[in-house]
């Protein structure tokens, strides 16, 4: 019974050809992964600010036409009775489904700076008791110095601390705030006791359950009519629109590198097995004159393929682990920034990307094949 030809002989002797193809299949893994794990830290950043933190607290300020004060009529009067139209509102919000706490506070904002792009983020202050509050609602807990005491005294996250290269003592903003505190925080979470003469940046902070995703909504069915472009509301729905074009600007240079890199190493790979191909025609047409059809032949240089796409992919999966670690390490988390490890999304990518590169090996794979002939034929057409 004839025996099905080994695809591990040819790699035994073929050392050479078969790692430069190993080699070429395992970078592409590593330059499609790795770019994407570094943008990643521009993604997941952001989506912890404007996706996720948006689940729990919203900010609101709504125009004086949403209380109905004519603000010209009022002249010096309108203040107060913006505050007391905005107290009866706080009152309102409070017994809403999903609302847990509404404070009015003041707002300071923090540019957090990624690999790609920026993004600047407002955080609330306001007294002692919305502090320890607004902490324990976001899950931040104090992790070096102490809890604000003072008016313009904050405590921000460490992630918020090593990406604006800040230290704790510093003071900002002309001196007005201080920094007093660091937490520990899976996010970007700052906060503090508001400064009464700053009382012009003054808002709503509304904290919720994560069932409130539309808060202009939310308001218009309490009752108050206002347009989209007077209000200042930043809640669930405003974040996630965002941060969908943050990810379209990240997807953009993902997407280029991936189609960059696979073209080339299509381009390569064919060159390089083409060749190979080319000098193996001798050994396929002595298998096809002792008995082996060209099915046999075929599935052999099919085991060979898949040998190496499956040391390949293994190979490139621990480089890529590795990398990803040391770029963490040595540049992500000094930034003070996120990053995602597993990456399904590019995952997919490369998966077609091998698909692609595989079916178009088979082009010449398929001609070689059609070009076997047997020994005797071979001699004939060499006389």
């Amino acid at each position: 019974m004839r025996q099905k030809l080994s695809a591990m002989n040819y790699i035994r002797n073929n050392k050479r050809r078969v790692a430069v193809l190993i080699v070429s299949l395992a970078l592409f893994l590593i330059l499609v992964y790795l770019t994407r794990f570094i943008l990643s830290s521009s993604t997941e950043s952001f989506r912890l600010i404007l996706v996720e933190d948006t689940k729990k607290v919203q900010h609101v300020r709504l125009p004086d036409s949403a209380f109905g004060i004519d603000a010209e009529a009022l002249g010096e009067a309108a203040g107060a009775a913006y505050a007391e139209a905005e107290d009866r509102l706080m009152e309102e919000l409070g017994k809403q489904e999903g609302v847990e706490e509404v404070y009015r506070v003041q707002c300071m904002g923090v540019t957090i700076y990624a690999m790609v792009g920026q993004y600047h983020f407002e955080f609330p202050l306001g007294d002692e008791k919305m502090l320890t509050t607004y902490m324990e609602h976001m899950g931040a807990t104090l992790a070096e110095g102490r809890m604000p005491q003072a008016p313009g005294e904050l405590i921000l996250a460490e992630g918020v601390m090593k990406n604006a290269g800040l230290k704790l003592g510093q003071k900002l903003a002309d001196e007005a705030y201080q920094i007093v505190g660091i937490a520990d925080s899976d996010s970007y979470f700052g906060s503090g006791i508001k400064v009464p003469e700053r009382d012009y940046s003054e808002m709503l902070c509304i904290l919720t359950d994560g069932s409130v995703t539309d808060m202009t909504k939310l308001l218009r069915d309490m009752g108050y009519e206002f347009a989209e472009s007077d209000a200042w509301i930043f809640d669930h729905k405003k974040g996630c629109e965002e941060y969908e074009q943050v990810w379209s600007e990240v997807e953009t240079p993902t997407t280029l590198v991936f189609r960059g890199v696979t073209v080339v190493m299509a381009v390569m790979l064919l060159l390089v097995y083409t060749t190979t191909l080319r000098d193996r025609h001798a050994e396929w047409c002595l298998y096809c004159s002792i008995g082996y059809g060209r099915k046999d032949i075929y599935l052999s240089i099919l085991r060979e393929m898949l040998f190496c796409f499956g040391i390949a992919v293994g190979t490139g999966t621990l480089f890529t682990a590795i990398g990803m670690v040391v770029i963490d390490k040595t540049l992500i988390s000094p930034m003070g920034l996120a990053c995602n490890y597993l990456d399904f999304s590019v995952i997919g990518v490369i998966v077609c990307g091998y698909a692609v590169v595989f079916t178009l090996l088979q082009i010449p794979i398929r001609y070689a094949m059609y070009k076997i002939c047997t020994v005797d034929v071979m001699e004939d057409e060499l006389h």
